[in-house]
């Protein structure tokens, strides 16, 4: 999953060369105290850096704060379905951009 991967990329658990490809949004916007990415204009919006900067951003604060891979995937993964799962709202969208934003 593309979230797994940017926690990778954000973590130094990847090739070195990814992590300058992002940027942190800093104090002066609303985004820049929850350390959510830039997110870069993208014309066709299948750039990587525009979908795994929009990715993270989706991702809760309380698990950007794990270091372990795989314990940041299950938890993922968990809160994901437990989210899709009570939100009466939830509707199937395979669109290759749209993130589900996990309810707190």
């Amino acid at each position: 999953h593309l979230s797994s991967y940017m926690f990778k990329i954000l973590k130094g658990q990847s090739p070195s060369n990814f992590i300058y490809k992002f940027s942190y949004i800093s104090g002066g916007s609303r985004d820049g105290g929850n350390c959510n990415l830039y997110t870069p204009r993208s014309k066709n919006l299948k750039n990587f850096y525009y979908l795994g900067a929009k990715a993270w951003n989706s991702v809760p604060s309380e698990l950007r704060n794990i270091n372990d891979p795989k314990v940041f995937s299950k938890m993922y993964k968990d809160r994901l379905l437990q989210s899709a799962i009570s939100d009466a709202s939830y509707v199937v969208n395979n669109a290759f951009d749209h993130v589900y934003k996990i309810k707190p």
